[in-house]
């Protein structure tokens, strides 16, 4: 097989993305071979670099039951923050996968935290079956939204809707889709395909929040993010953008 070659741009911030954090040194590595040592701009930015992956044909061929993509791992270290490990970045040949490391302020030195990204759901379907409990039929709601509105940021329950203890986060709505997108397809897609599924997982977003939010404990939860959904990886895909003003009505 002839490889192609996709690209990594990694970007360190700090404090939910409100900062950016220069000078991290990023690692790209795989198992113990070093691939590339490079340091983030003063934007927090790290320069793009090429990485090898399957052709892009695979992603577009549904009989093809390998994976179609490379994967690789990201540490992010920089003075005064908790050391970022990235497991299972995904690599897409002619696409420029982005990589956000939100760090944390480290408490005392040597600290690390380890992110894993799943497999894709499209060559792990297992992975989209998930048990749920039975859940009480939702109330109608008593008030009627005269116009869709796109909300600006949601509530994200991280876990089993039985789970209350696991993490509730609220996330802006364009990150939740952008993110909820790359584990659904692939951004190698035609714009047309990615556009579809894109306004599907729009629309199913914008029906839970409006129709069926839940309370866990004293929270309100717009959605339920399976244990499979990843919180880090972006892709910029060519020629492609959502026109939010699409689900507005006048």
């Amino acid at each position: 097989m002839t490889m192609g070659t996709g690209f990594l741009e990694v970007v360190t911030t700090t404090a939910n993305g409100a900062l950016p954090v220069p000078n991290a040194k990023i690692t790209i590595f795989n198992g113990d071979n070093i691939l590339y040592e490079l340091v983030t701009d003063e934007s927090g930015i790290g320069k793009s670099v090429p990485l090898e992956a399957p052709p892009v044909e695979l992603t577009l061929d549904p009989n093809y039951d390998g994976i179609p993509y490379s994967i690789c791992d990201v540490k992010a270290e920089a003075e005064g923050f908790t050391t970022a490990i990235v497991h299972g970045v995904e690599i897409l040949d002619t696409e420029t996968s982005i990589l956000p490391i939100d760090m944390t302020p480290a408490l005392e030195s040597g600290q690390i935290h380890d992110y894993y990204t799943p497999p894709h759901n499209l060559v792990s379907p297992e992975e989209r079956r998930m048990e749920r409990p039975p859940e009480a039929p939702a109330r109608p709601s008593p008030r009627v939204l005269s116009e869709v509105i796109i909300p600006e940021y949601i509530t994200v329950h991280l876990g089993r809707p039985d789970n209350p203890n696991a993490r509730n986060v609220r996330v802006p709505f364009t990150y939740y889709i952008k993110n909820a997108a790359s584990h659904e397809i692939f951004s190698t897609w035609p714009p047309t395909s990615l556009e579809a599924n894109i306004y599907c997982i729009i629309s199913l977003t914008l029906n839970r929040i409006f129709t069926a939010i839940r309370r866990l404990g004293m929270y309100r939860i717009h959605i339920i993010a399976q244990k499979n959904c990843r919180n880090q990886l972006r892709f910029k895909s060519q020629n492609f953008k959502i026109n939010w003003y699409d689900f507005r009505t006048s």
